[in-house]
């Protein structure tokens, strides 16, 4: 493995911090593993941390990478390439693609079972997420993946978890036309690089709900979203992407979280059965037992 990998164990749970999983140019992509004690193979969780597509912020994985790795589950949180200075699509959704090739190319040494691993995001980690997992297929994610050994793995999950996430950018681009006057500052436009009516295809093509189809709809969902969201207003984003999944014949868990807003899950502490992540926490790791 990496030589600027650092392993620790606490409480029973070994974490690998800083593995390489990809690299593009100079820019090398890292991302932390946590593992259960003992002996694996484990189930993994592969997490993309949201950001709005200008940051990544690995603290998801900070919450969520203890809880379930002392559930016997692993996680793998990661960074992924980000529009802060240039348009990052489809670059940031190959490199979700990237991660998931890393964990299965590399599972025996990472300790974890290659055939059952789970997606899960939030915001736009869930955009991402929801992407590589529907559309991991496509010529538009495979045609930068950059050269490691991995390259040629199979990037399929066996379920997707998305947490309050951008399921339709052109709806997003509208939500932000009326609230944000400067182009630069919205996000859409920093993703894609260009406005919609510039690019209409490109809004298309970024949108997890346009790859909602039969041919992948066996990959069980489990769908939240905060009803009190002003931030990625569910009545645009994730309400009509479930009603896609369900048309389209998924299995579809949604989890309406009364009067959250946003920016919650990778905050919260877990162990809070007040807070919204406590009330999210269990039925997630219910869940993913049921499926990986």
């Amino acid at each position: 493995m990496d030589t600027a990998t650092i392993t620790t164990e606490d409480a029973g749970v070994v974490v690998r911090k800083g593995i390489a999983y990809a690299r593009h140019g100079n820019v090398e992509l890292r991302g932390d593993l946590y593992l259960p004690a003992g002996d694996g193979p484990f189930p993994v969780v592969v997490a993309a941390p949201g950001g709005g597509w200008r940051l990544c912020d690995p603290r998801a994985a900070k919450v969520w990478g203890p809880f379930l790795a002392m559930n016997g589950i692993a996680l793998f949180g990661f960074n992924y390439r980000v529009a802060d200075k240039t348009k990052m699509f489809p670059e940031a959704v190959c490199d979700v693609v990237s991660a998931i090739q890393f964990v299965r190319g590399a599972a025996d040494e990472l300790g974890i079972d290659p055939a059952r691993i789970a997606m899960l995001g939030s915001s736009a980690g869930a955009h991402v997420g929801a992407l590589a997992t529907l559309g991991g297929d496509s010529p538009h994610f495979r045609n930068a993946q950059p050269a490691n050994d991995f390259s040629s793995a199979d990037a399929s999950v066996k379920t997707f978890a998305g947490i309050y996430g951008v399921y339709d950018l052109f709806a997003l681009w509208q939500q932000e036309i009326a609230d944000i006057t400067d182009p630069k500052e919205r996000r859409s436009e920093c993703l894609i690089g260009a406005p919609p009516f510039a690019n209409r295809q490109s809004y298309f093509d970024a949108s997890p709900i346009s790859y909602v189809r039969y041919a992948v709809n066996t990959i069980p969902m489990f769908i939240a979203y905060g009803t009190a969201d002003e931030t990625v207003n569910p009545q645009f984003q994730t309400i009509p992407f479930i009603g896609a999944l369900k048309q389209a014949g998924f299995m579809v868990r949604d989890f309406p979280v009364i009067g959250a807003g946003h920016f919650w899950f990778g905050e919260e502490p877990i162990d809070d059965p007040r807070g919204y992540t406590g009330y999210i926490a269990p039925r997630l790791l219910r869940f993913f037992k049921q499926f990986l």
